[in-house]
């Protein structure tokens, strides 16, 4: 601008030509030159108007011949697809080509009102397209009317007159008329254009007459730009200072060249030298892994019409091979030219997140450490409950076989007491794999319609016992009318109030335990709470912060006094989470404690709310054992562990079963096989699942595919989830986990002996296989 500004002469100032303008003979020439100017352009635009019209005619022409001979195409093709599927939505597509066609026909007619050449020929094209359509008509009327061979001779008798030819052939001769109008029509247009531009001259000197009166408005101009430029050149400064300060580098992109401008630290960053390059080279740098999702949100970002912001991270590789990572941003200016949106920049920042990426790869590694050392504690309390499980069903059931031979009191007591021991350890090691197994992820609840009043009874039943033996009164109360049932997991929500009020009389040396059950129906949404109180020994408020935490006590004193292994809080505080419910606590030291249970009940609707009334039940004997069924039948125990052969033996022999015994799966699969093949084929095998050489499974599927169909009970001392559902899936029919109950062992063998047929197990087995089947499809179109 200066230098324009510098090489204007003194006598072009802007003071003279402003005098000069004020002239009045000059002023009435500038007038005249611009009035004769003026007509002269008006002149050559409707020149231009009427030539442009008349190209429009011309394109419209054409464009309606291409129309017209689409449709009658369009209309054939729905007529073909229709008399070859027989799908009525072709004839909408046909009876939509037609419309077309007529609706094309009647526009061409208004178009040629001044054309008389193309009149002609339109009308000799239109009888023709006319006749096509009707013999189009006339071939789905002949189809819904005498059926397919006759439409489809029909076809063939139109063919031969090849009107759709004909048609082609008339539109090509039209179409070349409009062509070669088209070019006179253009050349024309041309020469407008050309005077034009010749009064555009003729109008520019003019105006250079006037140019004097705007320089000063340009010296004016030039002065605020170079106040523009100081304020914008102190913007920059700012902006540096502040990549500076965020160490960040920038770039921007012309899309016009599409060269990319950097600045100092983006060339270090991507190890590039030239302050300019193209788009292109600098793609060279990036990692050849990350240059497609570069490029493409480069794209995305660039479109002028839903520009999206760029935001990418990347690896960058240097001259000497060194990887950095680094983060791009940017965004797209867009403007409008000529009614169209056009990109006209692209600016963006970098910033080197290398230490950051490391810092994610480091946290990513713990994490998959953190999941390994899970999975392999996991694996080792698996191992553990196998290991502990399997001697304790030989305790457990060597203590049962003494009990049915001892009738001493003191022996028998003696006998109990291990026996009461064998089952507390058992409960321990319980506990440890429910804990394992929430904070795995791996314990699931699952809910069903529970009786509230008989799921509360079978807990006084039990509770009962246990707080006669230590002399505590033990009440249970409902507080109101309940619902009959509800929505939970009976099993977890029973072990979660036995532990409570285990615990309560385990706490109370004396006075008394109460179970009070109440529903609030005017929360929301409705709640079931269950308040189990005690005049125990009370839990501080220091002691109540780690009372619900793993393998901790309110203190060492009571671990010592009281034992256990602080694990059933946590336990049950967790599993009432997952039912979706709350545990709470009120407690002062020597007064006493109050746990609250909240479950929600999310809908009471058709649900009858009644007031139980519970009976004390009388206590069972503890040494009291239960009645077993008798057997008739033949049975297989497969188990690694003599002892565990000799207890399942021992039971199933009193009960009246016959008994026969292997060692390993390789030796239970040759037995089972032999025994049929002799024609004494047994009734059930007990087996189990792991052993050496071959384990359960392997012989299970073995037995199976021999076609054997006798029912099989696994027999494992894997307590960890999924175990049922792999013996069942794997072709056992039912599960035992050790310790061995003899009186479950025992029923069970009766029920598949006695009450459930070989076509029942068969049909049980193929829905297992069904489930498993649509399980596993469920589970690819989840992960796809």
């Amino acid at each position: 601008m200066e230098a324009r500004v510098n090489s204007i002469s003194a006598s072009d100032n802007p003071i003279s030509l402003t005098r000069s303008l004020l002239n009045p003979l000059a002023v009435a020439a500038v007038i005249i030159v611009l009035v004769i100017s003026g007509v002269i352009a008006l002149h050559n635009i409707r020149e231009l108007q009427q030539t442009r019209l008349k190209v429009g005619l011309t394109l419209k022409v054409l464009a309606l011949l291409a129309e017209i001979e689409g449709s009658v195409m369009d209309a054939e093709r729905g007529q073909r697809d229709f008399l070859i599927t027989g799908d009525d939505d072709h004839l909408k597509s046909f009876d939509e080509a037609i419309r077309r066609t007529e609706e094309g026909m009647d526009q061409f007619d208004e178009l040629l009102d001044d054309h008389q050449i193309q009149r002609s020929k339109f009308e000799e094209l239109k009888p023709l397209v006319q006749e096509r359509i009707e013999h189009l008509r006339n071939v789905l009327k002949v189809r819904t009317e005498q059926g397919a061979d006759a439409a489809r001779e029909t076809v063939i008798e139109n063919s031969r007159q090849n009107l759709m030819g004909r048609i082609e052939e008339m539109a090509n001769s039209m179409r070349q008329i409009e062509e070669n109008m088209l070019v006179v029509r253009e050349s024309m247009a041309s020469r407008a254009y050309r005077s034009g531009i010749i009064t555009s001259v003729s109008s520019t000197l003019i105006g250079l007459v006037l140019v004097g009166s705007v320089l000063y408005l340009l010296e004016r101009n030039r002065r605020k730009a170079e106040r523009d430029a100081i304020t914008l050149n102190a913007t920059r400064e700012r902006v540096q200072l502040a990549l500076d300060a965020a160490e960040m580098g920038a770039w921007n992109l012309d899309p016009t060249t599409n060269t990319l401008q950097t600045d100092e630290r983006y060339r270090r960053m991507h190890g590039v030298e030239k302050q300019e390059l193209s788009f292109e080279d600098s793609l060279k740098r990036i990692h050849p892994d990350d240059r497609a999702r570069v490029r493409q949100a480069m794209r995305a970002s660039m479109s002028p019409l839903d520009p999206t912001p760029y935001s990418v991270e990347y690896r960058v590789v240097h001259r000497d091979g060194s990887i950095r990572w680094v983060s791009s941003k940017g965004i797209a200016r867009v403007s409008k030219r000529r009614k169209k949106t056009v990109l006209t920049s692209f600016d963006g920042t970098v910033a080197d997140v290398t230490e950051r990426k490391r810092q994610e790869e480091r946290l990513q590694r713990s994490e998959q450490m953190a999941l390994a050392a899970n999975q392999s504690k996991s694996e080792f309390l698996a191992n553990m409950s196998h290991e502990i499980r399997t001697p304790m069903a030989a305790i457990l059931g060597y203590a049962d076989v003494l009990l049915g031979h001892l009738e001493d009191p003191d022996n028998r007591n003696c006998i109990l007491i291990m026996k009461r021991n064998g089952e507390h350890l058992l409960s321990l090691i319980n506990d440890i794999l429910d804990l394992s197994r929430i904070e795995a992820g791996k314990l699931s609840v699952e809910a069903e319609p529970v009786p509230l009043p008989r799921l509360v009874g079978d807990i006084q039943s039990l509770m009962q016992v246990r707080a006669e033996e230590k002399n505590v009164d033990f009440q249970v109360m409902f507080e109101g009318k309940v619902p009959q049932s509800i929505e939970t997991d009976p099993t977890r929500l029973r072990q979660v109030l036995i532990n409570l009020i285990s615990n309560a009389i385990k706490f109370t040396d004396e006075g008394s335990v109460e179970l009070k059950i109440r529903f609030i129906q005017g929360a929301e949404p409705p709640i079931v709470e269950f308040c189990i109180v005690d005049t125990g020994i009370g839990i501080s408020k220091e002691q109540q912060d780690r009372l619900f935490k793993p393998f901790s006590q309110g203190d060492a004193s009571v671990t010592r006094k009281y034992g256990g292994s602080g694990l059933g809080l946590a336990i049950s505080q967790r599993l009432i989470e997952m039912m979706e419910g709350e545990m709470s606590l009120e407690s002062e030291l020597g007064e006493g404690s109050t746990f609250y249970v909240r479950l929600p009940v999310h809908s009471v609707d058709g649900i009858k709310l009644v007031q139980p009334d519970l009976i004390k039940q009388p206590p069972r004997p503890e040494e009291m054992l239960a009645e077993t069924p008798r057997l008739d039948c033949r049975v297989l125990v497969v188990d690694d562990r003599r002892d565990v052969r000799h207890i399942s033996q021992h039971f199933l022999e009193k009960a009246g079963a016959t008994v026969a015994t292997a060692e390993d799966g390789q030796d239970g699969v040759d037995t089972a096989i032999e025994a049929r093949d002799a024609g004494q084929p047994f009734d059930l095998i007990v087996m189990d699942m792991q052993m050496p050489n071959i384990d359960g499974l392997q012989a299970t599927a073995l037995l199976r595919s021999a076609g054997i169909d006798w029912p099989i009970i696994a027999l494992t001392a894997d307590a960890m989830k999924g175990d049922r559902d792999r013996c069942l899936n794997g072709g056992c029919d039912d599960y035992l986990s050790k310790p061995i109950d003899h009186v479950q062992l025992v029923s069970m063998v009766a029920s598949y002996t006695q009450d459930i047929d070989s076509a029942e197990l068969v049909s049980r087995r193929r829905q297992r296989a069904d489930d498993l089947q649509q399980q596993i499809e469920r589970e690819g179109k989840g992960a796809s």
